[in-house]
C-alpha cells in the first residue's frame, strides 16, 4: 500500500509542542572554546549526545546545526543511523521484485509498530490513518529527528516499535532574521539523469509592544530520481523425475531425487523519480513574557512516477526437465536453457498524487515560576490517488502460425553476478512483425484520511529542593475519519495467450481495424543498454508498450478495444469500479469503505528526584498513567454466494433419499434472495491503562544509569479492520456437503484489539569530554495480542435460516517476546595533535532476537497468505544484527563523512506477491559519504554520496529448510553537488 505524502512536514515549520520533561538544553560548551570549535558535523553530532544525556527517558537523534544539513537525503536514510533503527530497502514488503528508490519503512527494535510525531503532533498518511512512509520526507531544513525508545505518561500513545518525533524550527526560537537558501544537483549513475533540488526560508521575530513577534517562511522543490536492473527467478518448485518408459529422468535428473526448478524466469528495469513541492508558513505571537501562540499552516505535494519494462518465461516445472539445466549441490537449479519458450514484455505506468495539509494553533503560558498552562488545535487532511496501467506484448506462442521460431532463453545465477540472455531461432526480437498485444491490467485508489486533535496540558513545579520536581497532566481527544476507495488488479487478456484464447493474435505492425490506425505507433523498442553496468551477459531487448499507452487506461483502452478476441477481454477501471469491487485476494481494502476513529486521554505525570539532581550520587526520574479510550464505527457489506451445484442435480444423484439433499436445500434457502447486504454497521469501544515509570541514577559526573518500565499500545490498522464478509459453500459433485469444510467464509475484523507490549530498558551511559559518549542499553518486551490470521466458528442467520460457517480473518491472540542490546560510540580525536585532531568516530551495534508472536497476512482473504503467515518463521523485518560505522573530519572549513550501514539477513514476508512464498533480504550493507567546505560563514559548497559501492541486493525465497537466491538488482550511485547559504 503507497502512503499519502507529507514530505512537506519536513520544512523549517517550527511547529509548537507541549513541551515534554526531556526535552534536552543546547549543546554544552566546551572545557576551552579556544581549543575545540563545535561547528557543523561536531555541532550536530554534540547536540544529539546532549539530547540523550539530558532526558529523563532513554533517546537517539539526530540534528542538523545547519538548514539542508541532515547527513542523508530523505529522513528515513538518516533514521537508518541510529542504534536500533533499520530501514527496509522495498516500498511494500509484499512486493520485493520493486526496490524503493530511498529505502522503505523503518523498524525500530526489529518492529514496525513506529509512531510518527511532527513536533509532537500526531503525523499520518492517507493509506493507513496511522504511521507516516518518511521515505517520502526530504531531510532539507530539518532540525532534527528524535527516537524515544520508552514512552513516558505524557507522550501520545501508538508506538510498541519506538516513536518517532521530527522537529523543525520555530521563529522566535532563532536568534533572528536567517535567509537561508540552497541547492544541488543530483546525478545517478545507472538512470545517467540529473535531478535538481532546491529550498529556501526567511524566517525573523521583532520586540512589539514589550513582546516579541515571528514569522517564518520557507519553500522546498525536491526532484530525486533512480533506475534499477534486476533478475530475477519464480519460486522454486520440487520436480522428481521418474524412469522407466515415458519417464522424465535425465543423466542430469536422475529418477528418484528431488530437484528445485523456479517456476519463471526473467529480468527488468524501472526508472523511478518523485518530485516533492512544499510550502509552510508559521506565525508565533509573544505577547508578554512567558506567553506564547503559534500559528502553522503547511501544504506539502509528492507526485512519485515509475515506469517498468519487464521479461518473464514460464519454465514449467511440474513436468519439464532439460538436458542444459545445471543443479548446485543442494539439488537447486542455478543455470539452463529454456528451449522455445514464449515471452511475455510488460510495461507498467504508475502515477501517485499525495497531498497533506496540516494546520494547528498552540498557546503556553508559563503563568508564574510554578504553573504553565498549554493548549493545542490542529487539523491535518491527506489524500493519496493511485493510478497504475501495465499493457503486456508477447512473442512466440504457437510454431507454424507465424513468422519464425521461439527464441531460446539462457540463465546463470549460480554467483554473485548472474546472466541471462536471449538466443534468437529464426524469428527476429527486433522485428516488431513477431509480437502481438497480449494483456492489460490497471489499479486505481482514491483515498483520503482527515483528523481533528485538541489537547490541553497543566504543569505545577515545586520548589526547586523538594524531591518531587513537578506534576503534570493533561487530556487530548481526537476525531479521525479514514476513507479508501480502491480497485482490485484488473487484469484481462487482449489477444492470443500460450493457454488458449483461440488464434487471434493482434499483431503490433497491423490492427485490421481502419478506425484504429493509430494502434501500431503504441509499441517500441527498448532495449537494456548498460544493463547491471554492463558487467554481466546483457538479455536482449524487445517490444514495449510504450510509456504514452500506459500513462492513462482510458485512453488506453480506445487503443486497445480494438485488439480484444473473447468476450472476457480486458476493460479499463472508471471512478464507478470503487462501488462495485469487493474485497478480494489481490486486494483487502477494495471498494468503498468509511472508518471513524474517536479517541479520548488522560495522563498524569509526577517528577521526582533528589535536590542535587545531576550530581554524583544523585537521581530523578518520572512515574504516571495514559488512560485511553478508542472508539470505532464502520460499516462494510457482507457476500453470500449460492452453491454451485443445483438441487436437481443432487436429486438426481439422490433419488428416493431427500435427506441427503437437505443441506443444499438449507443453504440455497440460507441464500435465497439479496446476495449483497451493503451498510453493514459495527462499533468496537475499548479502553486502556498504560503506567509508565523512568529512573535515572547519576553514578558519577560522567556516567549515568536508567532504568524504565511501562506499557505501551498499537492500535489495528484501518486495512485490517475492513468490515468485509463474504459466506460461501462447499458441495461435491453430487450435492451432498463436503466434509472437511462445507460452509466457509472470510473476512476483516472491526472488533480488532490493540497490540500491547509491557516492557523494560535498562542503559549505562558514559558521557565524557566535550562531545564524546559511550552507551549500552539492554530492552525487553512481552507483546501480547499480536494481529493474526485465524479461523473461528460463527453464527450467520438470513432468511430466518441460521447456519455456522469456519470464518477466516484477522483476529488477536499469540504472544511473543523481542529482547536485544544497543552500543554505541562517539569519539572525537581531541587528544590528537594539530589537524589530526579533527578525525572522529561514530559506531553502533544492535542485536535483537525475538520468540513467539506472529506474522500478519496482509490479506486476511488470500489462503497464501493466511497459511504462510501461520509457519513457524521469524517476524518479518527483524535483522539479529545491524551496526553503522562512520569515519568524520572536522577542521580547517571542511566537514567530512564516511558512513557504512549493514543489516544482517532478515525474512521480508510470509508471501510474496505472485509468488506465494515466504522472501528473505540477505545480508546488505551500504556506503555513503559527503565532503563539505566552508567558504566563509555564509557559503558552504560540497558533495554527496550515496552507495558508494554500489552494493547489490540479494533476495532469496523459501521455507527455512531451502532458501535459494531468486533475485539480483544493482541500483544507482548517486552523487549531489550542493551549495548552502544563510545569511
Amino acid at each position: 500500500m503507497l502512503l499519502g505524502g507529507t514530505s512537506l512536514l519536513v520544512l523549517g515549520a517550527g511547529f509548537a509542542a507541549p513541551v515534554r520533561a526531556q526535552a534536552a538544553p543546547a549543546a554544552e560548551a566546551p572545557a576551552d572554546e579556544s581549543e575545540i570549535v563545535v561547528t557543523g558535523l561536531r555541532e550536530s553530532a554534540t547536540q544529539a549526545r546532549n539530547i540523550k544525556k539530558n532526558a529523563e527517558v532513554i533517546v537517539d537523534s539526530i540534528t542538523a546545526a545547519d538548514i539542508g544539513a541532515l547527513p542523508d537525503r530523505s529522513v528515513s536514510e538518516a533514521l537508518q543511523r541510529i542504534p536500533g533503527v533499520t530501514l527496509q530497502r522495498t516500498n511494500e514488503a509484499r512486493d520485493p521484485a520493486r526496490l524503493a528508490a530511498e529505502g522503505g519503512g523503518i523498524f525500530v527494535r526489529g518492529l514496525s509498530w513506529v509512531r510518527s510525531e511532527l513536533n509532537g503532533r500526531d503525523v499520518f498518511s492517507a493509506s493507513n490513518g496511522r504511521g507516516l512512509s518518511f521515505e517520502d520526507i526530504s531531510a532539507d531544513l530539518m532540525a532534527g529527528v528524535d527516537v524515544y525508545k520508552n514512552p513516558s505518561a505524557d507522550m501520545i500513545e501508538g508506538g510498541v516499535g519506538g516513536l518517532v518525533n521530527l522537529r523543525t524550527r520555530k521563529p522566535l526560537s532563532e536568534p533572528g532574521q536567517i535567509i537561508a537558501a540552497s541547492g544541488d544537483y543530483n546525478y545517478a549513475d545507472l538512470r545517467k539523469k540529473g535531478f535538481w533540488s532546491a529550498s529556501g526560508l526567511y524566517t525573523n521575530k521583532w520586540d512589539v509592544a514589550g513582546g516579541e513577534f515571528g514569522v517564518l517562511f520557507s519553500g522546498s522543490i525536491n526532484n530525486i530520481g533512480n533506475r534499477t536492473d534486476s533478475i530475477q527467478l519464480g519460486r522454486y518448485d520440487p520436480i522428481t523425475p521418474t524412469g522407466g518408459e515415458g519417464g522424465n529422468a535425465l543423466p542430469n535428473m536422475p529418477a528418484g531425487e528431488t530437484f528445485y526448478i523456479p517456476n519463471t524466469v526473467g529480468y527488468r528495469r524501472i526508472d523511478w523519480e518523485q518530485r516533492r513541492i512544499a510550502l509552510n508558513g508559521v506565525v508565533q505571537a509573544s505577547p508578554t513574557p512567558g506567553m506564547t501562540f503559534t500559528f502553522e499552516g503547511v501544504y506539502a505535494r509528492a507526485t512519485p512516477r515509475d515506469l517498468e519494462y519487464g521479461v518473464g518465461a514460464v519454465t514449467n516445472p511440474a513436468t519439464g526437465t532439460s538436458p542444459s539445466y545445471v543443479f548446485d549441490d543442494r539439488n537447486v537449479l542455478v543455470g539452463g536453457e529454456l528451449t522455445a519458450e514464449p515471452l511475455v514484455f510488460n510495461t507498467r505506468n504508475t502515477r501517485q498524487t499525495k497531498v497533506t495539509q496540516d494546520y494547528s494553533i498552540n498557546w503556553h503560558y508559563e503563568v508564574d515560576d510554578r504553573w504553565t498552562l498549554s493548549a493545542d488545535f490542529q487539523r491535518v487532511y491527506s489524500t493519496a490517488k493511485i493510478m497504475s496501467m501495465t499493457a503486456f506484448t508477447q512473442f512466440g506462442v504457437q510454431e507454424g502460425w507465424y513468422n519464425g521460431s521461439r527464441p531460446n532463453l539462457s540463465w546463470d545465477t549460480s554467483g554473485n553476478s548472474p546472466s541471462m540472455s536471449i538466443t534468437e531461432n529464426g524469428a527476429s526480437l527486433s522485428d516488431k512483425s513477431n509480437y502481438w498485444w497480449y494483456a492489460a491490467m490497471d489499479h486505481l485508489e482514491d483515498n483520503e484520511a482527515g483528523s481533528w486533535a485538541q489537547r490541553a496540558d497543566v504543569e505545577y513545579k515545586f520548589d526547586d529542593n523538594s524531591f518531587l520536581k513537578s506534576f503534570r497532566a493533561g487530556v487530548r481527544a481526537t476525531q479521525k475519519n479514514a476513507i479508501t476507495r480502491q480497485t482490485g488488479w484488473n487484469w484481462g487478456l487482449l489477444s492470443q495467450a500460450q493457454w488458449g484464447g483461440g488464434p487471434n493474435a493482434v499483431f503490433l505492425d497491423q490492427t485490421g481495424n481502419p478506425s484504429n490506425a493509430g494502434l501500431p505507433d503504441q509499441a517500441a523498442w527498448v532495449g537494456y543498454s548498460n544493463f547491471f553496468r554492463g558487467k554481466i551477459a546483457a538479455p536482449t531487448g524487445g517490444w514495449f508498450a510504450t510509456p504514452g499507452l500506459t500513462s492513462n487506461n482510458i485512453s488506453a483502452y480506445d487503443y486497445l478495444k480494438s485488439t480484444r478476441t473473447v468476450d472476457w477481454s480486458w476493460r479499463p477501471l472508471t471512478e464507478d469500479s470503487y462501488t462495485n469491487a469487493t474485497p478480494a485476494v489481490d486486494n483487502v481494502s477494495a471498494g468503498i469503505t468509511s472508518q471513524n476513529e474517536k479517541t479520548k486521554a488522560a495522563y498524569a505525570l509526577l517528577r521526582f528526584g533528589s535536590p542535587d539532581s545531576g550530581g554524583a550520587g544523585s537521581f530523578d526520574g518520572n512515574i504516571g498513567v495514559r488512560v485511553v479510550r478508542t472508539e470505532n464505527d464502520t460499516s462494510g457489506v457482507l457476500l453470500l454466494n449460492r452453491p454451485t451445484v443445483t438441487m436437481q442435480t443432487c436429486l438426481d444423484n439422490h433419488p428416493g433419499n431427500a435427506a441427503a439433499c437437505a443441506p443444499l436445500a438449507q443453504a440455497y434457502a440460507f441464500t435465497d434472495g439479496q446476495l449483497r447486504f451493503p451498510d453493514q454497521k459495527f462499533s468496537n469501544t475499548y479502553t486502556n491503562w498504560l503506567p509508565t515509570f523512568n529512573f535515572r541514577y547519576f553514578a558519577t559526573d560522567e556516567v549515568q544509569l536508567r532504568f524504565a518500565a511501562g506499557q505501551a499500545m498499537v492500535r489495528p490498522s484501518f486495512a485490517q479492520m475492513v468490515p468485509f464478509n463474504s459466506l460461501s459453500f462447499t458441495f461435491l459433485a453430487d450435492g451432498t456437503p463436503d466434509p472437511t469444510l462445507p460452509r466457509v467464509g472470510v473476512g476483516g475484523n472491526p472488533y480488532l484489539k490493540p497490540t500491547i507490549s509491557t516492557q523494560v530498558d535498562l542503559s549505562a551511559e558514559w558521557y565524557h569530554g566535550t562531545s564524546n559518549s559511550v552507551t549500552l542499553a539492554l530492552f525487553y518486551k512481552d507483546i501480547k495480542d499480536f494481529v493474526y490470521a485465524g479461523s473461528v466458528e460463527e453464527t450467520f442467520v438470513n432468511n430466518g435460516v441460521s447456519m455456522v460457517f469456519d470464518v477466516t480473518r484477522n483476529m488477536n491472540g499469540p504472544s511473543g517476546k523481542v529482547k536485544g542490546l544497543e552500543l554505541a560510540v562517539q569519539q572525537f580525536a581531541d587528544f590528537l595533535p594539530g589537524g589530526w585532531s579533527g578525525l572522529a568516530v561514530q559506531a553502533n551495534y544492535t542485536f535483537v532476537d525475538s520468540s513467539g508472536g506472529a506474522n500478519l497476512a496482509v490479506n486476511s482473504l488470500d489462503p497464501n497468505q493466511t497459511t504462510a503467515s501461520n509457519k513457524p518463521l521469524p517476524l518479518e523485518g527483524m535483522s539479529k544484527h545491524s551496526y553503522n560505522l562512520a569515519l568524520m573530519y572536522e577542521k580547517f572549513g571542511v566537514s567530512a563523512r564516511l558512513a557504512y550501514n549493514w543489516r544482517s539477513k532478515y525474512l521480508l514476508t510470509t508471501s510474496a506477491a505472485n509468488l506465494n512464498a515466504p522472501v528473505w533480504f540477505e545480508d546488505y550493507g551500504q556506503l555513503d559519504g559527503s565532503f563539505i567546505y566552508s567558504i566563509n560563514d555564509n557559503i558552504k559548497v560540497g558533495v554527496q554520496g550515496t552507495n558508494l559501492l554500489n552494493s547489490r541486493t540479494y533476495l532469496q525465497i523459501g521455507n527455512v529448510g531451502l532458501t535459494p537466491r531468486y533475485s539480483w538488482t544493482d541500483t544507482d550511485r548517486r552523487i549531489a553537488f550542493l551549495v548552502r547559504t544563510r545569511f
